[in-house]
């Protein structure tokens, strides 16, 4: 059994979430738990940005093409689930992750059975079964519901024919969140390197966060813009090894042939850092919240540009479309932000709270 990798992550999300935010679940390749020689010869990736019942989920259908070079053979496959950690509830919920559901795999038209197991070592897989744990032996006397020291293994034995084999994986999981940030999650790539091929030979993502949202990826598994399909939508360069994107009504694809990633797939929407979080504005780095109050809303801008975004606030919260490019970008990169065309601004229009603001923010004009 290879080393997991999915330790690493949990250590990031407990220190990143354990004080301000929660970390629910991430997304992850199904992988060879027993030794194969099957590869991933197509892998279609969609990942859906989803509102049921006021909760944000992420929406995962993974298309799988498969091919076993040799005679009929059953494989256990395995799916690596980390607990949850931060201001969460990380008890299981009937054997199975708390923020995970409607987990299904297909394969060659068949629905598969499939067990959930709990696991606290990085070798599970010992003498050809899963050291599987009961909840008790997982909970103990001292468990920390913010931060378990376990995680899931979602398994079924999958029969794969000569040639080619389809498999269809889907699973939702709520998204995860902090103080600074409207919604975020990741999915785990590089597990996909642990099949035969050591890689996917033709690998296409999608991802759609929902019409006029603006979100963030880090540039681990690509270089730069050109290697995406915007849909109509746009991306900007930022100063943090990501890309920010600006999508319309259409999600955005990347595309890559004998994909080998060598780092994970992480998104984030930042929306609505507190005034404690940054003593000025800097729109480069910085997002502002759909509501206005003088407790916590800034005031001070970094530079003209920011203060310029910075003063248009209260109308962009009613939708106002802007004719001066940099404040629309920035606002169409706001998950928030409705363009509303009939909006026309209107000074008078605005709660007192707002023009109080405005009066404050305008006080402090960006000095040439």
């Amino acid at each position: 059994m290879k080393k997991l990798i999915f330790i690493f992550f949990s250590l990031i999300y407990l220190t990143t979430f354990a004080n301000d935010g929660a970390y629910y679940a991430s997304g992850n390749q199904l992988i060879p738990i027993s030794e194969n020689d099957v590869s991933i010869t197509k892998e279609i990736l969609t990942l859906e940005r989803r509102i049921v019942n006021d909760i944000e989920y992420v929406y995962v259908t993974v298309n799988y093409t498969f091919y076993n070079p040799n005679s009929e053979k059953t494989i256990l496959v395995g799916f690596e689930a980390p607990s949850p950690a931060g201001d969460v509830n990380g008890f299981p919920k009937n054997g199975a992750h708390p923020y995970m559901s409607n987990f299904k795999a297909i394969m060659n038209g068949e629905v598969l059975k499939f067990e959930t197991s709990m696991v606290n070592t990085e070798n599970y897989y010992i003498d050809n079964r899963i050291d599987a744990k009961t909840e008790k032996e997982v909970i103990g006397d001292d468990f920390n519901a913010n931060e378990p020291d376990f995680y899931y293994v979602y398994h079924f034995n999958a029969t794969f024919k000569p040639g080619e084999n389809k498999v269809i994986h889907t699973y939702r999981f709520e998204m995860s969140g902090s103080i600074s940030e409207n919604y975020s999650f990741d999915y785990i790539l590089t597990a996909a390197n642990r099949w035969a091929n050591n890689q996917i030979d033709d690998f296409t993502l999608n991802i759609d966060m929902g019409p006029n949202q603006g979100f963030e990826i880090r540039n681990t598994f690509f270089k730069n813009e050109n290697e995406w399909l915007l849909n109509n939508g746009r991306a900007l360069s930022t100063n943090n090894n990501s890309l920010k994107f600006i999508t319309n009504k259409n999600g955005i694809t990347f595309k890559k042939k004998n994909f080998h990633p060598e780092g994970e797939l992480f998104i984030k929407s930042i929306n609505g850092p507190m005034k404690e979080h940054y003593t000025s504005f800097d729109s480069n780095s910085h997002n502002l919240p759909k509501k206005i109050n003088l407790k916590n809303t800034g005031t001070n801008s970094i530079n003209e540009k920011s203060f310029k975004i910075l003063k248009n606030l209260p109308f962009a919260i009613r939708g106002y479309v802007f004719k001066t490019e940099l404040i629309q970008d920035y606002y169409l990169s706001q998950s928030w932000y409705q363009p509303k065309v009939e909006y026309k601004a209107n000074l008078q229009s605005l709660l007192s709270e707002e023009k109080e603001w405005l009066k404050i923010v305008k006080s402090k004009e960006w000095d040439k």
